[in-house]
């Protein structure tokens, strides 16, 4: 037994959102509701005004359980309390699958399952899961994106120059290696694709489909796991937040990767690497297969330099962020993705390479602390706000007068020529 087996046999099957979903808990919790309204307090009516979709046709004083339940689960993010109902008990029914040994969920066909993150090879495992699992990860989202000849060189040079701890020589055997294992990837029965609705998973999702095509691999049954939400979580970041009950349960939700979708990918592709970013407005705008991917382009786009002051959407939270005082790196990180991001994607190693490029510009936005960035000291380093900070927050500079390093947003360059802007007002790339 490998490690990761050895790992993944230590992971609970059921997360505290799970179990917090419990529905006898759900019950009391609909009665209390109830009964809170019943006696006028206005915390409990605040939270039936809000997730009620009848609220003003409601007797308060005389509060039906039904619609107190209703509430309850609407507030979970799902849209009924037999919906609620049902999700527990198919939840529950996944755990007591694993626990009982039954068949593997993919043990009809050879699977290979592609994630663009290893947050669910373990979970997976203990899901009892018995396909291969592939890797898949290249951040296109942030940095030069090319295709054809040397477009991995491009990107393994990225990462290393962006992201600390990171080798040109590592990351480029990862990408060739996980491009061969994709192009092979034929002679598995079925594809099973693992990604959400954020811009990182979206464009890799794109650029994936596209290989899958190049290949003639759209030929094989290929399944997509997409979600943007999961009942109990308040704020939904990502598939690696579910138990393996939870992946196992949405296994049985897949759905066949359509024909169209291929075309759509492909588009996405080459108007990811195009040198203006029209084509991927454009898309954006457009309703596809993919259902995810015009508002994953959309946030994507917003890390264009704005039209206020040249600062891409993270630059400018970063910003105002520290504009409340020094923090460590670490809970900046924390807070833009819990409280300011509304489509997060942002790994940690992302967001301090976005950091970096404020404080090593030739006038800096942010300071340091002059602390170590190795993984001892993970997150710890203390960034404050400079001057300039200061004057681009309040708008009286434009961050391309700071000399920052060069930056590129797929295949256009910011502050080129012309010098493409996120309008914020008009919400679409305009020339500056």
């Amino acid at each position: 037994m490998t490690d990761q087996m050895r790992d993944a046999q230590t992971l609970p099957l059921l997360s505290p959102t799970d179990l917090s979903l419990d529905l006898d808990r759900q019950k009391r919790l609909a009665k209390d509701l109830k009964n809170a309204v019943r006696a006028g307090d206005d915390a409990a009516i605040a939270r039936l005004r809000k997730h009620h979709p009848r609220y003003s046709a409601l007797d308060l004083a005389a509060l039906k359980l039904t619609d107190a339940q209703l509430t309850i689960a609407r507030e979970a993010g799902v849209a009924s309390w037999p919906a609620l109902k049902s999700h527990v008990e198919r939840i529950d029914a996944a755990r007591n699958a694993i626990e009982a040994r039954h068949r593997a969920p993919d043990a009809d066909l050879p699977t290979l399952h592609v994630r663009c993150g290893n947050d669910i090879e373990a979970a997976l495992t203990r899901a009892g899961f018995a396909g291969d699992f592939l890797m898949f990860a290249d951040p296109i989202c942030q940095g030069p994106v090319t295709s054809g000849r040397g477009s991995l060189e491009t990107r393994a040079g990225f990462i290393a120059s962006e992201y600390p701890g990171e080798s040109h020589e590592s990351n480029l055997e990862r990408l060739r290696t996980a491009e061969h294992r994709i192009s092979d990837a034929g002679k598995y029965g079925r594809i099973a694709l693992w990604f959400e609705h954020d811009p990182y998973d979206q464009l890799l999702l794109a650029r994936l489909l596209a290989m899958l095509q190049e290949t003639a691999t759209d030929r094989r049954k290929i399944e997509l796991i997409s979600v943007d939400r999961f009942p109990g979580i308040s704020k939904f970041i990502g598939i690696g937040q579910l138990s393996p009950a939870a992946l196992r349960h949405m296994y049985d939700l897949r759905q066949p990767v359509p024909v169209s979708a291929f075309a759509q990918a492909r588009e996405a592709w080459t108007a990811l690497c195009a040198p203006t970013p029209l084509p991927l407005f454009e898309l954006a705008g457009r309703s596809g297969p993919l259902p995810f991917l015009g508002g994953a382009i959309l946030r994507y786009l917003a890390e264009l330099p704005s039209v206020e002051n040249g600062l891409s959407f993270t630059e400018q939270i970063i910003l105002e962020i520290l504009g409340n005082g020094p923090r460590p790196w670490g809970e900046i990180f924390r807070e833009f993705m819990s409280e300011s991001d509304p489509l997060p994607y942002h790994g940690d190693l992302m967001f301090l390479g976005t950091l970096l490029r404020l404080r090593d510009a030739g006038t800096p936005a942010v300071l340091d602390d002059g602390s170590s960035l190795d993984h001892a000291n993970r997150g710890k380093t203390v960034f404050s706000l400079s001057d300039t900070g200061c004057e681009l927050l309040e708008g009286r500079r434009d961050w391309t007068s700071c000399s920052p390093r060069r930056r590129d947003q797929g295949g256009v360059t910011c502050f080129g020529e012309p010098d493409w802007r996120w309008s914020k007002e008009q919400q679409r790339p305009v020339v500056f």
